[in-house]
């Protein structure tokens, strides 16, 4: 009995010395600025587009006409560029926004745009991808059109503590403007705790977005999971609601839990 408390105490001592280097400061800010949402997963994928989003093939957009419920349909925009609709017609959606989607079918219809709803049914045309701390999992999320890159990760819960604040990166391929690729490097604490903008890139299709891990909380992954929960909870590093995101979810961890930064295959 002895032996187990001196071992425990020493595993306690340890975290504690951890903690100090481990980034305390950037969880304690990530809790006051960035809180975990409560629905991550809906957040990242519910369609709440930007009204600069450009509508591409594959997405999909949900149609209704006030005057004409029988033309009301749920269509893929095609390959072509078009959205095939049987009426009024099949047109050409690639490049335009969800506003001028709907003026060009109403004047397809010979109504006002006032009676025809355009909305993004489900964004599959892009994707950011985010590389995060948790496990070192990667997360395709829908583009849904201009946004600043730590708004965007507050959004969709990609900032949770273990993040390294002074490692967050965002990678541009533009492999479709056949260019070199660029490195952004954003500076987080200025963006959240000054209100400076100068750093937080607005998000591109197929971006992709690095945030780097703090050295306690590589740790945690590296502990026994009796241990790791103990780092976890005495740190506030990586707490049990944010490690539950990640995959598989650890034992005992809470129902309903979703699958924040899932195994990058």
């Amino acid at each position: 009995m002895k032996f187990r408390t001196a071992s425990v105490g020493r595993a306690a001592r340890f975290a504690l010395l951890a903690a100090l280097g481990a980034g305390c400061t950037n969880a304690q800010l990530l809790r006051e600025k960035c809180p975990q949402p409560r629905d991550p997963k809906a957040a990242a994928e519910a369609p709440a587009p930007a009204a600069a989003y450009l509508v591409a093939c594959p997405d999909v957009l949900q149609v209704t006409f006030a005057d004409r419920p029988e033309w009301d349909a749920v269509a893929v925009v095609d390959v072509d560029g078009r959205l095939p609709l049987d009426e009024p017609g099949a047109p050409r959606v690639e490049g335009r926004t969800l506003e001028q989607v709907r003026h060009e079918l109403a004047a397809l219809a010979s109504v006002v745009p006032e009676r025809v709803s355009v909305t993004l049914a489900a964004p599959r045309s892009a994707r950011v991808i985010v590389y995060g701390p948790v496990r070192g999992k990667a997360r395709a999320v829908p583009y849904q059109g201009p946004e600043p890159v730590i708004d965007f990760l507050n959004r969709v819960g990609g900032l949770p503590p273990g993040s390294k604040l002074n490692e967050v990166y965002v990678v541009r391929p533009n492999v479709a403007a056949a260019a070199r690729p660029q490195v952004f490097r954003v500076n987080a604490p200025e963006v959240l705790v000054d209100g400076d903008p100068r750093t937080n890139v607005i998000l591109q299709p197929d971006d992709q977005v690095y945030i780097g891990e703090t050295r306690g909380s590589s740790l945690s992954r590296l502990l026994p999971d009796w241990m790791g929960t103990v780092y976890r909870r005495a740190t506030g590093l990586l707490p049990d609601v944010w490690w539950s995101l990640s995959h598989p979810k650890p034992p005992g961890a809470p129902p309903g839990a979703l699958g924040l930064f899932q195994r990058s295959e």
